[in-house]
């Protein structure tokens, strides 16, 4: 089977695209939603034209054994991993995916009137919006499980063949290592613990986090397509297009758009990258490129300011100072924590690779923001760090698995080669953890699925409060002007 990267795009497109079109339908009034429904089908219409035609790279080919192992590798990891899987993980199920259950039993939007304090539904719906739906038709909530698990694995099916056409990973072997890579891709943890552990008693080795002071993280992949896959397909597919397309700056909106719905954090990142490499085209063509101003970026700049509204709701609560976004200013924390993070996270891997890789903006763009990152802090356990950081280690991930596969043979680069190679594999146990932790839980608990829906609970923690529900959405402007009634 051949990779055609239109195709690819076309697909990540629709992929991401649906949740969009479900809230403005389900979620927004007539009178918004069609208007903006009609201009974004015109928009992808105009994609697929000689008018507006994207740029194809390379295709890549994938035999057809090895598709078909893909495609029960990525559905055993549907089934058993995350929310709605066979063995999910229960205390974040509870919290966040029984939502796909109040969307398919109540009319939209989802108010909690039950709840201590009326109040909307703002957690990252995207993603549950299709399940949700699926139940709503059918009236089962066992079909809306279900449907969350397809969702699952088609995001996991797309990101593996995007990441083959990123890497340009040719032969079954190369192919094979590159999802390998990025399976266990988790950055040099194991050391980091050890070194940090005698300093730092917080530290605890063998963990497959590094929650130190300020609770400084990023996620390996294995806990993204296990944990938060819901906040995490779209911003990568997001990013994946953005990079593939980043000359056609009259589409930037377009490919970040859906994931300021489904993974707000991950679009942060995305606008950090659309703002560095635009002021870098700017400053190497020594001209301001108007383009951006497009039709097609005015188009999905107006939805988003629609789902910002929206967001409003929750981002403007008061929160507990330890939700509250700021700047970390105790030197402590960059003395113990900051640099060593970024030492063994990802510094040690861009000083291996910097010779032998093909430098372009989006490069320096990665490690400026992971270097950037760190600095900030927001949510109970550092979500800003965990959530922004996604769309850049991955791009991370991706540059070393191209050195790998293009520096193989080159002599001249064997050290640096077989040195990634080591650095790579020394928290391979990490992920393998993840796994054997997966397989701790015996299955779906006693108590029935309409139990873990939000919509029953009385005594919901102030950290779910003021995340993922809009208080007075009465007073609210989505409410009082673009909900549907």
């Amino acid at each position: 089977m051949t990779i055609d990267s239109r195709k690819l795009t076309a697909a990540n497109l629709v992929y991401c695209y649906i949740p969009v079109a479900l809230f403005l339908a389900g979620w927004c009034r007539w009178i918004i939603s069609i208007p903006c429904l009609l201009l974004l089908g015109f928009l992808f219409y105009r994609l697929y034209t000689r008018k507006d035609r994207l740029e194809a790279a390379s295709p890549v080919s994938i035999d057809r054994k090895l598709l078909i192992g893909i495609g029960v590798v990525s559905a055993l990891m549907a089934l058993i991993f995350g929310y709605g899987g066979i063995f999910a993980e229960f205390n974040d199920y509870e919290k966040h995916a029984a939502m796909v259950q109040d969307l398919s039993r109540h009319s939209w939007p989802v108010i909690y009137d039950d709840a201590a304090n009326p109040s909307m539904m703002t957690y990252y719906i995207g993603s549950y919006l299709f399940p949700g739906l699926i139940g709503k038709i059918f009236s089962s909530r066992i079909v809306a499980e279900l449907a969350l698990g397809v969702v699952g694995w088609l995001g996991m099916l797309l990101l593996f063949a995007n990441i083959l056409h990123l890497t340009q990973a040719a032969t079954r072997k190369q192919q094979i290592g590159a999802l390998t890579v990025y399976l266990l891709f988790i950055g040099m943890l194991l050391p980091l613990q050890l070194l940090t552990h005698k300093f730092n008693p917080d530290v605890t080795i063998g963990y497959p986090h590094w929650f130190t002071y300020q609770w400084l993280q990023y996620r390996s992949s294995m806990v993204c397509l296990k944990w938060i896959w819901p906040q995490y397909f779209i911003p990568i597919l997001g990013m994946i297009m953005l990079y593939q397309q980043r000359d056609a700056r009259h589409l930037y909106a377009v490919w970040v758009l859906p994931a300021l719905l489904c993974g707000t954090w991950g679009f942060v990142t995305l606008m950090g990258y659309i703002a560095a490499y635009y002021l870098i085209s700017c400053l190497r063509d020594k001209k301001i490129h108007w383009d951006i101003l497009s039709w097609q970026n005015v188009v999905c700049g107006v939805i988003g300011v629609l789902v910002l509204i929206y967001l409003a709701g929750g981002l403007g609560t008061e929160k507990p100072d330890e939700l509250q976004f700021r700047f970390i200013s105790d030197w402590k924390y960059y003395l113990i924590s900051y640099i060593p993070f970024c030492l063994f996270m990802f510094g040690f891997y861009f000083m291996l690779i910097w010779k032998g890789s093909d430098r372009d903006a989006f490069f320096y763009i990665t490690l400026g923001l992971l270097c950037v990152i760190p600095f900030f802090r927001a949510g109970l356990f550092n979500d800003w760090t965990m959530g922004t950081s996604m769309p850049a280690y991955f791009m991370l991930c991706i540059y070393c698995i191209r050195f790998l596969l293009q520096q193989a043979s080159v002599q001249a680069m064997r050290k640096r080669w077989i040195a990634l190679l080591i650095c790579l594999s020394l928290s391979v146990p990490f992920p393998l953890y993840e796994w054997y932790n997966t397989f701790r839980y015996s299955g779906i608990p006693a108590k029935t699925l309409a139990d873990y829906s939000c919509l029953e609970c009385e005594d919901i923690a102030i950290d779910l409060r003021t995340n993922y529900f809009t208080y007075d959405y009465q007073e609210s402007l989505f409410y009082k002007y673009i909900a549907r009634r």
